[in-house]
């Protein structure tokens, strides 16, 4: 009995032993994955933050577009929703306005930008538009849906019931036809900004 005893205490102490010089291992061991991991993470982050600065567009155009964009979120009201585009060194900002007060306002900070030869404001009066079935996130699915586009170079726009193209297309049909779906689809009115690629900014 006093020898089995004996073993189980010379065993416990060979495991507490075994186990206390292993700790500092395992800790290091540890160490060493973590700062592997955060290596590898940093290494991740680095790369995804490069591939992003690299997508990043730095074009005249894009830059023109963040300024309209800065000057409208200044004003604020109902002008801070509306959406800017820059084509070609040609701006134009589409949305609502509050009052003749609001649109003045944008028309002043708009003259005060920078990097665009011309902006046009396609702004409508705030509940202009007539009572229709159609809302204009729908007349804007059925243009698009009609006319097949599927490029990023022209924005369809739909605001108070008007219809608003701005971009590029290859040929005039293209341009008729884009314009007399806008109608087709129910658009009360059509502003057509849209350009044939190989004609120059006026």
């Amino acid at each position: 009995m006093r020898r089995f005893r004996l073993a189980v205490i010379l065993a416990l102490l060979a495991a507490c032993l075994g186990g206390c010089a292993a700790m500092p291992m395992f800790a290091a061991m540890d160490a060493l994955n973590a700062a592997e991991a955060g290596k590898t993470g940093f290494d991740m982050a680095m790369g995804l933050n490069s591939r992003k600065s690299l997508e990043l567009d730095t074009s005249p155009d894009a830059q023109a577009e963040a300024r309209i964009r800065a000057a409208l979120d200044r004003q604020g009201g109902n002008l801070r929703y509306a959406i800017p585009h820059v084509t070609q060194g040609q701006g134009y900002v589409v949305g609502t306005y509050a009052d003749d007060q609001e649109l003045e306002r944008a028309r002043k900070a708009m003259s005060r930008v920078g990097g665009v030869s011309k902006i046009t404001l396609c702004l409508f009066r705030e509940g202009s538009g007539p009572r229709r079935r159609q809302s204009d996130a729908e007349v804007r699915d059925n243009i698009l849906r009609m006319t097949g586009i599927r490029t990023r170079e022209v924005r369809v726009h739909v605001v108070e019931g008007n219809a608003v193209l701005i971009g590029r297309v290859r040929t005039k049909a293209e341009e008729e036809q884009l314009v007399e779906n806008a109608r087709i689809a129910g658009a009360t009115s059509v502003r057509n900004y849209v350009r044939l690629y190989a004609a120059n900014p006026q």
